[in-house]
């Protein structure tokens, strides 16, 4: 995500453009002038500049459709910049070492942010543990490897590389006398304790692998006060583990983003945890209800197995909406404290409680910050030093206003031509610029795009969609340019079309015109994003976020980046895959247009690449058992890319696991089931071998 330049806008646009800002200034500033409690108006206004500004859009959307190679977009990761993710200190407590997820490095910082030294990091750097005695440890999503790092003056040297038999590792925790490794990978969910020993020059190499347990989706793990914990993001659970068994499970209804351990003097431990409201999503008129930020706080107490709550306290009301970063501190006198920053918003929240009494109100403290916060880590003066992939930077928080220092990127940014109205889609879709109004009582909710959307992903849940008997799970918002119609209704025949209802849907209830501007005062925070202008049109909001989705493509597929040929099981499970699944989840490059249909001699290359750039879906609608069905002609075919990433499976979540699903796979003359197929000889199944040829070739989509 490059830091940015000043924007051009394609010279077909430019006279839509002026006229946008006008149009604005005219009809929004009426709106704004009615307050919070003026009604939405609808889709036209009263001289058609509305529909014709959403004709407009949908002919840029057209423009760039022709003018795209679908083959060639690169995957997000190589796009959108370095991406500072994680940060820690060094043990002299004057450095700090930090991840760059996009350009795949580790970098040595001083207390003030400036880059120091900078080394080669497995790729897609995700999890950091740095040890009392200065090592560095780093994990990557697409390596099969643990790292060893050490700093000798400013420079930054890896020591060791430790193999793992693991793919997707998100996260690593070092126990306290270093000794072992805990790591947490994302695809098979395991996490896994490695012991670890030193040569005589102190490198690190492998004493031996053990698998603890399992859960879906896990993407934080600490050690800490005897307990390893691991948030299994899809679960919504933390589960909680002690010599080498899980001793309790933390779980809610919806997702949790973040949490930090502190270990009690009597051996229980505090567990503080950001994450969304622990309340089912309600969705019965149309809007998001019940999703606000939470800050929990539990106790573990010695020789228990069920967590107490303790705290509940709504963030979104306090200005931090999608906590990603949590910290855990004692003081003095049974004093406890917890921060939290917000991801979605430019707020930094600190909660103490004195003596221990958590009942007792908390003593809050709220700090200007920016959004984007990852993970920050406190210097002996106080001051916070955050990881913010949103802008490309390390903030410094010493008091007053945050200084946002950019991270140089090495590696190519987004187009020239677009980079500003891309960068502004991504605060839309990660931060509350979408609906800056929304209110914190009773269901309405502070919220952005990845409350459901965990880094444009999925959170697990399957939701009551307000229709008859109808639920549905979440799906991923990477890859929507060459996918549409849009979700499981696929009632969203152009983005331009999606775009417009999702503004009308995040502000459902906050009594604003969903065709709104928003200017510096709206969001007082884009004074650190280079170039943006002073009004945000609602034709450049709308313009802006769809711009974002057609960046937002599929990181690549840890799988698929290690080998240039088929195994001989993948390609026994790709012609599984033709014969009996490629009639609906088609091999195209665009899903709506046939004609972009590959050739089965095409699909090795295409799958192996880092893009993987094939939809699998044909756009149409399906009934395959999976019931009740979300359209009355079923629900429209997904895309099978990046399937690792999402669970539970099928628009009604049935699916718990892709074994089942092969399972209940059934097919006969007219007629193909993913559930409920009926006890017919007549029907088909995979046998063994069919299956596991075929998960083969799954895992690499």
């Amino acid at each position: 995500m490059a830091r940015l330049g000043r924007s051009g806008f394609g010279a077909a646009l430019a006279a839509l453009a002026a006229l946008a800002v006008a149009v604005a200034l005219g009809a929004t500033a009426g709106c704004r002038d009615r307050g919070p409690a003026a009604a939405p108006r609808g889709l036209a206004g009263a001289d058609g500049s509305q529909e014709r500004a959403l004709a407009a859009l949908r002919a840029f959307e057209q423009q760039r459709r022709a003018a795209t190679d679908v083959a060639a977009l690169p995957p997000s990761d190589e796009v959108m910049g370095p991406d500072p993710y994680r940060i820690a200190a060094l043990g002299d407590g004057e450095r700090l070492v930090g991840l760059l997820r996009g350009a795949s490095a580790v970098v040595v910082l001083d207390a003030d942010g400036a880059e120091l030294s900078r080394a080669a990091a497995p790729r897609s750097p995700g999890g950091l543990a740095v040890s009392a005695d200065g090592d560095v440890l780093v994990v990557g999503e697409a390596a099969r490897e643990l790292a060893q790092y050490r700093v000798e003056g400013h420079r930054l040297a890896r020591v060791a590389t430790l193999p793992l038999e693991a793919l997707g590792l998100r996260a690593v925790a070092l126990s306290p006398d270093a000794r072992t490794a805990y790591v947490v990978e994302e695809r098979e969910g395991r996490l896994l304790a490695v012991a670890l020993e030193r040569d005589a020059g102190r490198a690190l190499r492998t004493a031996g692998v053990r698998e603890l347990g399992r859960c879906h989706g896990p993407i934080q793990v600490e050690a800490a006060a005897g307990y390893v914990a691991v948030d299994c993001l899809l679960d919504h659970a933390i589960e909680l583990w002690r010599d080498g068994e899980r001793v309790a499970r933390l779980q809610h209804d919806g997702p949790l983003w973040s949490f930090a351990l502190l270990g009690e003097p009597d051996g229980g431990v505090l567990i503080a945890a950001g994450g969304v409201e622990d309340h089912p999503l309600e969705r019965e008129d149309g809007g998001f209800g019940y999703i606000d930020s939470y800050l929990y706080v539990y106790r573990l107490a010695p020789r228990t197995v069920a967590p107490v709550r303790l705290v509940a306290l709504n963030t979104s009301a306090l200005g931090v909406v999608t906590p990603k970063w949590v910290e855990l501190r004692a003081g003095p006198a049974d004093t406890v404290t917890v921060s939290c920053a917000g991801y979605a918003s430019a707020s930094l929240v600190t909660a103490t409680w004195h003596g221990g009494d958590f009942a007792a109100r908390p003593q809050v403290m709220q700090a200007e910050l920016v959004p984007g916060t990852s993970a920050a880590q406190r210097l002996a003066d106080g001051a916070l030093v955050t990881a913010n992939p949103l802008l490309d930077a390390w903030v410094i928080a010493r008091g007053g206003a945050p200084r946002v220092v950019p991270v140089a990127a090495a590696g190519p940014a987004r187009s020239p031509a677009r980079s500003l109205t891309s960068r502004l889609g991504e605060l839309l879709f990660f931060t509350t610029m979408m609906s800056p109004w929304n209110q914190t009582e009773g269901k309405l909710s502070r919220f952005t795009c990845e409350t459901c959307h965990h880094e444009g992903y999925v959170d697990g849940r399957t939701h009551f969609t307000g229709r008859g008997n109808v639920h549905a799970t979440t799906r991923p918002l990477y890859g929507l340019f060459n996918n549409r119609p849009y979700f499981s209704r696929a009632l969203d025949k152009t983005m331009a079309d999606m775009v417009h209802a999702e503004f009308r849907v995040a502000n459902r209830h906050n009594g604003r015109d969903p065709w709104f501007a928003l200017t510096r005062a709206d969001v007082p925070w884009l004074v650190h994003v280079d170039g943006a202008p002073e009004l945000l049109s609602p034709e450049l909001l709308r313009e802006a976020f769809m711009t974002f989705l057609m960046d937002f493509t599929h990181r690549p597929n840890p799988a698929a980046l290690d080998h240039a040929r088929f195994t001989e099981r993948e390609r026994e499970g790709a012609q599984v895959f033709r014969d009996r699944c490629a009639s609906c989840h088609a091999a195209r490059l665009v899903a709506d247009e046939p004609r972009s249909l590959v050739p089965f001699e095409g699909w090795e290359a295409l799958v192996l690449s880092p893009a993987g750039p094939i939809v699998w879906s044909n756009a149409s609608y399906a009934q395959t058992g999976v019931v009740p069905y979300v359209h009355a002609s079923g629900a429209r075919v997904p895309t099978l890319r990046r399937l690792y990433k999402k669970w539970p499976y099928f628009t009604s979540g049935v699916g718990r696991s892709l074994a089942a699903v092969l399972d209940g796979f059934a097919w006969g003359p007219g007629a193909t089931y993913h559930a409920g197929a009926p006890g017919d000889a007549a029907l088909e199944r995979l046998g063994p071998d069919a299956k596991s040829a075929l998960r083969a070739f799954l895992d690499l989509l």
